[in-house]
Order: structure tokens, then C-alpha cells, then sequence
């Protein structure tokens, strides 16, 4: 919330956003230097009531433009970086041991990069994959991983998003619809070897997509019997996987009309007789 108060205050309504405009609001200066290490994207210098926010000439523009709004949170969020010795420059991106002040630097950034006002609009005509997720990061000039998982967070349609790592689920993220399905990927367990990520894993592949069933990814009772569409891309950088997951209209478990287990006990408060029969299987919609 205090990133979109930001955006709004910063009048940002056009993408690629304005790095300027927030530069202004945390009394900073970016300037770009050949002298940082390959492991440092940026760092901030303050200096006195001002603050000089350094990034590496020889990065990609989306990782340049991402590390100025991470910057711009330290700032603003007062939080300490972390962007110390206790924590080796591949850590720094990685999802294995990345403190929580720069998780929730990375949170902040995101979403003024990929504004949610500016997203709503974009996300009218989405169409679920990777295809659509790359032509939106070049319109917002940010990396494919952060433009998926702001997608998958704002998107109208059931779809969740999973960064995994050295073969296991690092984050995941997914969107309202999803989410109030009981949706939701597990962090830290391995890849389901049987998934269009683990099958890709296995051969060396760089891209897949494919359908597959849904238990794979989550223990959700209500999805043991739905399949879903999963699209895959593979960053060698960090040894990473970009996972994209979603369910064709009509599949989607709709769990709203179901009534809780108190308004069902005060109904039924004796357990119903047993009759031999058992009731599954479920709804049948795997095919």
C-alpha cells in the first residue's frame, strides 16, 4: 500500500514508468558507475539530507531500472540493506537466502515498476502464458520473473506463478480467483517430477508448456480431479525455473456456495449413517 500511495503521489500513469519521479520523492541522485562488481547491482550512499543511489553500468536496463526502486525503498521503507559480507553476491538474488529487508525492498519495487493501475488496464486483453507475460515486460521494461509474478497477482483469470530454484519451489504468488479456490504451491518442497517444469529439469530443456493434473502442484483436496495448463522458462543465470499455471474457464473449484463446518454441524449433528457406498469418485473433470 505505500508503494501504490507513491505511485499515486508520484503521478505516474504511463509505462515504462518514470524513474525520475521517484527518485524526486526520495530526495535522491542515480548515477551509474563501471566500478561495481559483477555481483553488485546498486547501492546507496547518503549523503547528508540526500541520498546517491550507484548502479551497475553492466547490468540489463530492466535489472537497472529494478534495482533504482529497490534502492528507493530502502529509503522510504527505512529498512537497512542487507547487502553486506554475511551475504555472498549470489545470495543477493537468489531465493535461498535472501534476507527479509530485501524481500521486502523487492515487494516495493515490483509494484512500482508494474504499478497495479497501470497493470488493470494492460491485464483487460491478457491471454494466459509467457508469450503475452514478455510482450508486457518489454512495454514495462522489467525482467521476465518480476513482470510474471505481478501478472499472476493482478490477473482476472485463475493463474498462480512459481519461481523454483536448484530444483525446488523457491515463491510462489497467485491471483484472487486462485487464491479463493484454496489454491496455493507449498514453498521449499521439490519440483513435481511429473510437471512440465520437472520433465524440462530432467531433459535440459530451456522452455515447456503442456497440461498436466493440478494435485501435482498443490494438496488441495478440491483439485485432485482438475487439470491445469503449465508454461515453463528456464533462467541459467541462478539456476532458475519461471513457472506459469492456470485453469481454462469452468474448471476452477468454486468453494463459495460451500457452507462451513459449523453452519453444516448445526444442520447435521449426528454423522450420517454408513451405507456401503463410497462416495468417491469426485466430479469427474480430469479427462
Amino acid at each position: 500500500m505505500r508503494a501504490r500511495a507513491l505511485v499515486k503521489s508520484c503521478g505516474i500513469d504511463a509505462a515504462p514508468v518514470d524513474i525520475t519521479k521517484f527518485l524526486a520523492a526520495a530526495n535522491a541522485e542515480l548515477q551509474y558507475s563501471d566500478r561495481l562488481g559483477s555481483g553488485t547491482a546498486g547501492m546507496t550512499i547518503p549523503l547528508g539530507e540526500r541520498n546517491l543511489i550507484l548502479i551497475n553500468e553492466h547490468e540489463a536496463i530492466e535489472r537497472q531500472r529494478f534495482t533504482a526502486l529497490h534502492e528507493i525503498a530502502h529509503i522510504l521503507l527505512d529498512l537497512p540493506s542487507r547487502h553486506d559480507q554475511d551475504v555472498d553476491s549470489g545470495g543477493m538474488f537468489s531465493y535461498v537466502r535472501r534476507p527479509p529487508e530485501e524481500i521486502a525492498c523487492d515487494t516495493f519495487a515490483a509494484e512500482c515498476l508494474l504499478p497495479h493501475s497501470l497493470l488493470q488496464q494492460d491485464l483487460g486483453d491478457a491471454v494466459a502464458g509467457f508469450e503475452f507475460v514478455s510482450r508486457l515486460a518489454d512495454k514495462y521494461q522489467a525482467s521476465l520473473a518480476c513482470t510474471a509474478s505481478r501478472v499472476a497477482i493482478n490477473a482476472p483469470f485463475a493463474c498462480a506463478y512459481v519461481l523454483s530454484q536448484d530444483g525446488f519451489v523457491r515463491f510462489s504468488t497467485s491471483s484472487p480467483a486462485m487464491r479463493a479456490s484454496k489454491f496455493f504451491v507449498t514453498s521449499r518442497i521439490q519440483v513435481p517430477a511429473a510437471s512440465i517444469t520437472g520433465q524440462c529439469l530432467k531433459a535440459g530443456l530451456r522452455t515447456g508448456s503442456g497440461q498436466v493434473a493440478a494435485h501435482l502442484w498443490t494438496s488441495t483436496d478440491d483439485f485432485e480431479d482438475v487439470d491445469l495448463m503449465e508454461d515453463v522458462r528456464f533462467s541459467g543465470v541462478w539456476n532458475q525455473a519461471l513457472t506459469l499455471l492456470w485453469i481454462e474457464d469452468g474448471d476452477l473449484p468454486d468453494l463459495r456456495g460451500q457452507r462451513s463446518i459449523d453452519d453444516r454441524a448445526a444442520e447435521e449433528p449426528l454423522l450420517r449413517e454408513l451405507d456401503g457406498v463410497l462416495p468417491w469418485p469426485g466430479r469427474g473433470r480430469r479427462s
